[in-house]
């Protein structure tokens, strides 16, 4: 039948979509740390191990969609460097 959603989205109920606004929330439901969204937004655009590109995520008038299943398990085994400063670093390293 051509109308009939291809079989691994009927099984799974099809993608759970979220923007940036909704991933704070999602994530300390999740029982993971809270990031603002404006922090998500950032790491989607800098960090090379952010899952989905961003030019490539759903866009809906202007918000961006994500799956969750797929976003979830990017935050849930990312290593948080609170309070580290990467320019000190590169100057550090650099002077070695």
């Amino acid at each position: 039948m051509p109308d009939s959603p291809p079989e691994e989205v009927a099984e799974t109920g099809g993608p759970d979509l979220i923007s940036f606004a909704d991933m704070p929330a999602r994530l300390e439901a999740a029982g993971l740390k809270k990031v603002s969204a404006q922090r998500c937004r950032q790491l989607a655009e800098e960090d090379p191990a952010w899952p989905v590109p961003i030019d490539e995520a759903m866009k809906v008038g202007r918000m961006r969609l994500f799956d969750w299943r797929v976003i979830e398990p990017y935050f849930r085994n990312r290593k948080s460097r609170q309070g580290q400063r990467s320019d000190v670093q590169r100057t550090e390293q650099a002077e070695e």
